[in-house]
C-alpha cells in the first residue's frame, strides 16, 4: 500500500479564530505558569477544559517550552485521545 501523503494548509483567520484563541489562552496560562519558577529553562503542559452540562470536557492540551533567555515556545499539542490518557 503506497504511503498516504501529509498535506499542510494555513488555515483562514476566520476559521482558525477559536482555535488560535484557546492556544493563545494556554499560552497566557503556561506565562504564568514560568513566572513562577527561576530564569532558565522550563517546559509546561496546559490543558483546558469547559464545564457542560454533562460534565467537563477537554477543549485540548498545548506545550510550552521557556528558553534561557526566556521567549516562550508552542512546542505541540496532543491530540484529544492521548491527552485524555495524560
Amino acid at each position: 500500500m503506497d504511503e498516504l501523503p501529509f498535506l499542510i494548509k494555513e488555515a483562514s483567520a476566520e476559521h482558525a479564530a477559536n482555535r488560535v484563541s484557546l492556544i493563545e489562552e494556554a499560552g497566557t496560562v503556561a506565562m504564568a505558569h514560568f513566572d513562577t519558577l527561576a530564569p532558565g529553562y522550563a517546559s509546561v503542559y496546559v490543558t483546558l477544559t469547559a464545564r457542560t452540562t454533562y460534565g467537563t470536557a477537554m477543549l485540548g492540551q498545548w506545550g510550552f517550552r521557556r528558553s534561557a533567555d526566556g521567549a516562550v515556545t508552542l512546542i505541540g499539542a496532543l491530540p484529544d485521545t492521548e491527552a485524555a490518557r495524560v
